[in-house]
């Protein structure tokens, strides 16, 4: 059976998951949700499979998996790609899912939220802000030592880190230097070079796409 994910163009929790399926070359069935519509209003069928009402939510070989970080470990040891070569490279990168969960997907996601449709309080904005400016120094220090974020090969936590970098350049189609990235967080990149560099790096895996690029011609029906 193919893969289903149910998802929306908006999330970087639905990209993360996206990503890493492309990159794996894996074959999939998008189903987008109305994730701007109250939760009990959304479809019975992503009720019934989503435990915590949101997306993203993976059905694949006979299981329903929730939670990105979650679904992205399961890929890597599915596929046994993209992931450490051994066991303490296995443990680093889930070390760096974990940061991950509780740095950039809160603060950069809140950042370019509250920018774009939640209309935060200054103070509440400057908050994330300054916390997204700290994620990315530490980032930026890691790529100061190695190409990826746990050594010379690219893994899920790439992909967990990456995501909501990549949705910065919002309405802009990319391909190579056409990508921009982190206006629509409220960060310039150009005060992280190797932040910067690391995202192209990953824009030429091959396989890659933009979030733009792989939700094109999707409608949230579900």
């Amino acid at each position: 059976m193919t893969p289903i994910l149910y998802c929306h163009p908006d999330s970087g929790f639905s990209y993360k998951v996206a990503l890493a399926i492309v990159l794996l070359g894996i074959d999939f069935e998008q189903r987008h949700i109305a994730i701007w519509k109250p939760r009990h209003e959304r479809s019975q069928e992503f009720q019934s499979v989503s435990a915590h009402g949101e997306v993203p939510v993976l059905l694949i070989d006979g299981h329903v998996l929730c939670q990105s970080n979650a679904i992205l470990d399961y890929f890597a040891r599915r596929e046994r790609r993209l992931d450490g070569r051994d066991e303490k490279t296995q443990l680093r990168v889930r070390e760096w899912l974990s940061w991950e969960a509780n740095r950039i997907s809160l603060n950069v996601s809140h950042a370019r939220f509250g920018r774009r449709w939640g209309a935060y309080h200054p103070a509440v904005l400057a908050w994330y802000d300054r916390r997204s400016h700290d994620d990315l120094d530490r980032m930026e220090l890691q790529f100061a030592a190695t190409p990826f974020l746990t050594g010379n090969d690219p893994n899920i936590a790439d992909v967990a880190c990456c995501s909501y970098l990549f949705f910065t350049g919002e309405g802009i189609e990319g391909e190579g230097d056409g990508i921009a990235w982190a206006d629509a967080a409220g960060i310039d990149l150009t005060h992280w070079p190797r932040v910067h560099d690391w995202l192209g790096r990953m824009a030429e895996l091959p396989g890659f796409r933009t979030p733009q690029q792989l939700f094109a011609g999707h409608e949230a029906i579900y």
